[in-house]
């Protein structure tokens, strides 16, 4: 059976508290259908412009999604733990309410055994937090290649990279470490990634891809960056070390949380209405799954308020991925309609530009 979706969180002081419904749960009686947009003010022309365009996208792109969907989601992130020991002022982690805790090893078991037997491709073995925290991080990363898992990869800040971990992941077949890597100096980067030390995390990674050419292991090593004053000198540090550089855009974190980025002057916030939406193809090709076996809407529900499922040991993943819920949420997108889903109304990440 699928998740209740008002769940019980204990905040940081210990007191636990009911998530309030959402709209997107218990819509009104007479409210529109999923394919019908909610009643709109008049607005501007271009406003109106935008919105049909956006309707006409959205069925277009969505509808090659779903016509590709996959019984079972190609990619699975699963959530070994979600600490971190980091306080970026791009991400808010420090002010998560959610308990901190590691994934269960028997629920592990079941994800895994049951990625491995549909055939999964892709499986992150992180999503909230910094997965080096997690000690039996390696243990992981080999079992989930046992199963037959073509590509397992981390994220991590690069901070607690040691030799001893990264012989361990190296021979664990670790597919692929990215790290994420923000600022164009010293100064820069400690004050985007509080209270990590820039020297540290350059010297990391560059051991790192030095064991790694020593044990002569396939294993690819990646930084990825969002937020620098000047992206050529950030390259500069370590372009010529690592596999491959990339940079990304701070997205809003679902539009829900404005000061997410505090500080790094480089985020501005639109209403939905000024650009035109687009599906997120998250929700066709990825499934989240949090510490705790909750499955999340996505990887920026970093506080799981809207959940699809859980992983109870009666039900699995194919289960929720294919359930009416998911769905649901698709067809939503698919038909433009994202002012229907909190988290989804003012999301960077389904809108273009």
């Amino acid at each position: 059976m699928e998740a209740h979706e008002s769940t019980a969180l204990r905040t940081p002081s210990g007191h636990t508290r009911l998530a309030p419904p959402r709209p997107e749960d218990q819509p009104p009686s007479q409210s529109p259908g999923d394919d019908e947009p909610w009643p709109q003010p008049q607005r501007p022309a271009g406003r109106r412009l935008r919105r049909i365009a956006s309707a006409v996208v959205c069925r277009a792109i969505g509808g090659l999604l779903e016509m590709f969907r996959h019984d079972f989601p190609p990619l699975v992130r699963i959530e070994t733990t979600n600490a971190c020991n980091a306080k970026c002022i791009i991400c808010p982690h420090r002010r998560l309410e959610r308990p901190i805790g590691r994934i269960d090893q028997a629920l592990f078991d079941r994800i895994i055994a049951e990625c491995g037997l549909h055939g999964c491709r892709e499986i992150h073995l992180h999503n909230f937090g910094e997965p080096l925290l997690d000690p039996r991080l390696p243990e992981r990363v080999a079992q989930a290649k046992a199963a037959g898992i073509r590509k397992v990869k981390i994220f991590s800040n690069g901070s607690l990279l040691t030799e001893q971990r990264t012989r361990q992941l190296i021979d664990a077949g670790l597919d692929e470490l990215k790290i994420s890597f923000d600022g164009a100096t010293r100064e820069e980067f400690e004050r985007i990634r509080p209270p990590l030390k820039f020297d540290e995390v350059v010297a990391n990674i560059r051991m790192a891809v030095e064991i790694r050419d020593e044990l002569d292991s396939p294993m690819r090593i990646k930084v990825a960056c969002c937020a620098t004053t000047d992206r050529a000198e950030t390259m500069r540090q370590l372009s010529k070390v690592v596999d491959g550089f990339s940079f990304g855009k701070i997205h809003n974190w679902n539009g829900l949380d404005d000061d997410a980025c505090e500080g790094t002057g480089t985020l501005e916030l639109f209403p939905t209405d000024e650009k035109i939406r687009r599906p997120c193809s998250r929700l066709w090709q990825t499934l989240t799954v949090l510490a705790d076996g909750r499955i999340s809407l996505c990887c920026l529900d970093y506080e799981g308020q809207h959940i699809l499922g859980l992983l109870d040991g009666d039900t699995t993943i194919i289960d929720v991925w294919n359930s009416e819920r998911y769905r649901r949420v698709r067809r939503i997108h698919r038909c433009g309609n994202q002012d229907k889903l909190i988290l989804c109304r003012n999301c960077s990440k389904a809108q273009f530009g």
